[in-house]
């Protein structure tokens, strides 16, 4: 006997336990499957997907700010010593580029996250 995760709830349970003590979730190929438990097992994978995808979207917008921020000092410094300023040769913009190019990429993660979710989702 060991403790395994139900795939419902992550909570430890005996491996040789049915039904998870916590949220009820059955793991008996043999009985009878209830619609309510698979929709709500369902909408917890969907929760914990938008979870991650949005703690992602957070990375990638920290990850241009820690590029643009830096390119604004350098800016605003150049601006106050009256030296020409390219803004184009500057290291931030390469991060910039990658956290804005992340963040999209998410973005269209997330939205066929929602897709996928909808359309799997039984009838009420």
């Amino acid at each position: 006997m060991a403790l395994v995760n139900c795939p419902a709830c992550r909570t430890k349970i005996s491996s040789l336990a049915k039904v998870c003590p916590k949220c009820q979730y059955s793991r008996d190929p043999n009985a009878e499957v209830d619609e309510e438990q698979v929709r709500l097992f369902q909408k917890r994978l969907f929760r914990d997907r938008m979870y991650k995808l949005r703690m992602f979207s957070y990375v990638a917008m920290t990850i241009t700010m820690i590029g643009a921020l830096p390119m604004l000092w350098d800016y605003i410094t150049g601006i106050e010593s009256g030296e020409p300023i390219e803004m184009l040769e500057h290291w931030g913009v390469y991060a910039i580029s990658v956290g804005f190019f992340l963040y999209l990429v998410i973005r269209v993660l997330m939205a066929l996250v929602r897709r996928s979710y909808r359309a799997n989702m039984p009838p009420v």
